[in-house]
């Protein structure tokens, strides 16, 4: 949740430290708390189901004598780290946490997701030593209290990692899983706000802004990106490539799909597409053009 926070904040204010705090941050996690079993690690490339990770719950103690162990990680963690990766990727155009983020997410399918009734359950059975009490008892976790329930956050990257890759299977869980609690959501009221929200992923179509960035028009895409930043919007997300990046194995499947055959590319002028749902709008090369096609696609949700 703070990694994307940082992210947010550096986004929306354009400050560049946040951003790299966020960015070691998330690094330091993925490169101590996430596991993958070396057998299947060349294998898990952009499109494959790397289902053989493990999120740990704990990265380090506050005290640093103290002997550290490998707690298995929950439901939580696994969503709102897939989450932070789509964030980063976002911010940095960064492939690589495109692929951490497909990983953690289908560990998390894999280790909570309930097939027969839907949902996620929020710890794994069978695991070594034991709990006591409550903490025995796996639940369905809805209720926000005081942080976003597992089960939403869960169905938000779900959604979100099925408009980059293009696998229907991740929307599909996803609409499973709010289905799941459609009939006990209303009485939780604010308490079920992040339901709130992952409905809203589900049933609006998403809106993304990709900015072509030129290096011999560096001040066009500065321009372009704040255009696409300001308007909020759940379902809208911004993403600058260079003219470098422009290929297909640097993008997720749903980019490389149609962004390599933009019309603008090799132009030496920076430009911005902007997608909703399955279809995308001539490029643009002014900040104000985007600015109207960004309001008037807002206005139609």
């Amino acid at each position: 949740m703070c990694v994307s926070a940082y992210l947010e904040a550096a986004k929306v204010l354009n400050l560049a430290e946040p951003r790299r705090f966020a960015l070691r941050s998330l690094d330091r996690v993925l490169a101590q708390a996430w596991k993958t079993d070396l057998r299947n690690r060349e294998h898990a490339g952009v499109g494959a189901r790397a289902t053989h990770g493990e999120l740990l719950h704990v990265v380090a103690y506050s005290d640093p004598e103290a002997e550290h162990r490998a707690v298995p990680g929950l439901l939580d963690d696994h969503a709102f780290t897939a989450l932070a990766c789509l964030d980063a990727y976002e911010a940095t155009a960064d492939l690589s946490y495109f692929k951490f983020a497909h990983a953690i997410t289908d560990a998390m399918i894999t280790r909570f997701y309930d097939e027969t009734s839907g949902g996620f359950l929020d710890s794994e059975p069978g695991r070594e030593g034991k709990s006591f009490g409550v903490l025995a008892t796996r639940r369905k976790p809805l209720q926000d209290s005081p942080t976003p329930a597992g089960n939403p956050m869960a169905a938000i990257a779900l959604l979100r990692l099925h408009h980059y890759s293009g696998d229907a299977s991740y929307r599909d869980k996803a609409e499973l899983t709010l289905e799941t609690f459609a009939g006990a959501a209303e009485q939780f009221g604010i308490f079920a706000a992040t339901y709130g929200i992952a409905v809203v992923h589900l049933l609006e179509s998403p809106i993304q802004v990709v900015v072509i960035a030129d290096d011999a028009d560096k001040d066009a895409a500065r321009e372009l990106c704040a255009a696409a930043v300001a308007p909020f919007a759940f379902n809208k997300s911004t993403l600058q490539l260079s003219a470098s990046q422009v290929a297909a194995d640097n993008l997720p499947p749903a980019l490389a799909a149609t962004i390599p055959n933009l019309p603008g590319l090799g132009s030496r002028k920076s430009f911005a597409v902007l997608c909703s749902g399955s279809a995308c709008q001539p490029p643009v090369t002014q900040a104000e053009e985007l600015r109207r096609a960004l309001d008037e696609a807002l206005q139609k949700i």
